[in-house]
């Protein structure tokens, strides 16, 4: 019977691992994107000349944040240079780095940077519609009676186009901070300018907070159980005195246990912490704006960056909580086991 458990525990284990490991690698994304926050408004309120005017100003700040504005329109027209035509194309106008709307897609060259108004970048859908092969970099497109040179091929299954654009007006953007950031902090500065408040915010630090809380949280089980069973190492000291003080120092051990697990564990913004403790509505009405917030982002367009976000976040959490609840049913086998 006893072998039988111990099976059964190892087996737990290792499967709580591998969840656990392919809950990190889902975490790898989230993890990259911390530092950014995510804005959608509705109308075209942040303008490309006024943001180039705000940098000019503030150029000496160092914690300003680098901002990518960008705009999607549907059944754009593109046409090669002996004048064949392809329609249905996703246009997506810009202004900064666009390789922050869909990162990591890039095939070959790269996107057009922020003073590069003649060129643009392809995907490879679009390429093989508009000349029947992606190697396509350096030749010509005209859209929208303009003509523009292709500095990169992206790997999308779509047809796409994207070209710099610096006298728009831009609904999105993607703000990129030196460091982890509060969301209200962006807003704050979103307001200051005059922008107002955005329909949607989706801060990377947020969701890297709560995925990275999940994933540890196995690990605690583990570590707290095998610590909590070197108690009973101690207890078989007979020595009075010799037992006191490994009680002492185990206790002291479990302190530093759970506020290495609160220093480690928690990576949350001043968000997530109320300014009085005496507050005791503060995490109610934190939760109802968390539920409101999700509510946002579940009734607005999908676009890239944000369903790339969400599926990361959301594979990593099911994992992390799948290998959590593995765990602990391999801690309690071996509970049952010392039991017997």
């Amino acid at each position: 019977m006893r072998k039988k458990i111990r099976t059964s525990q190892i087996m737990l284990t290792l499967l709580s691992v591998f969840l656990l490991v392919f809950s990190a690698i889902q975490y790898i994304y989230i993890y990259r994107t911390e530092n950014v926050i995510r804005v959608r408004f509705e109308d075209d309120v942040i303008s490309a000349v006024q943001l180039s005017e705000y940098y000019e100003q503030k150029k000496e700040e160092p914690d300003i944040p680098d901002i990518t504005l960008w705009k999607l329109k549907e059944q754009a027209e593109v046409s090669t240079e002996d004048c064949s035509r392809v329609d249905g194309f996703a246009l997506i106008e810009g202004y900064g780095d666009l390789g922050k709307v869909m990162p990591d897609r890039l095939v070959e060259g790269g996107y057009p940077v922020k003073s590069d108004t003649d060129g643009c970048a392809l995907s490879e859908a679009g390429a093989k519609a508009l000349f029947g092969s992606s190697d396509v970099v350096g030749k010509p497109l005209k859209f929208g009676g303009k003509e523009y040179i292709i500095r990169g091929i992206v790997k999308s299954g779509k047809r796409m186009l994207w070209i710099q654009n610096p006298a728009a007006g831009f609904p999105f953007a993607e703000m990129s901070y030196p460091d982890r950031v509060a969301a209200s902090d962006a807003k704050g500065w979103l307001m200051q300018q005059g922008y107002g408040e955005p329909k949607v915010m989706l801060s990377g630090g947020d969701y890297s907070a709560f995925n990275f809380l999940f994933i540890t949280l196995p690990v605690w089980v583990f570590c707290i159980h095998y610590y909590f069973n070197l108690k009973r190492t101690v207890r078989r000291f007979t020595n009075r005195y010799v037992g006191y003080g490994l009680t002492f120092l185990w206790s002291a051990g479990l302190i530093v246990l759970i506020f290495a697990g609160i220093k480690y564990s928690f990576r949350f913004s001043l968000d997530y912490i109320p300014t009085r403790w005496s507050d005791f509505g503060f995490y109610s009405g934190l939760a109802a704006q968390l539920a409101e917030s999700a509510r946002s982002i579940a009734e607005y367009k999908r676009l890239p960056g944000d369903a790339e976000l969400l599926m990361h976040s959301r594979y990593s959490a099911y994992c992390a909580w799948g290998s959590l609840a593995l765990m602990i049913g391999a801690v309690t086998r071996r509970g049952r086991k010392q039991a017997k």
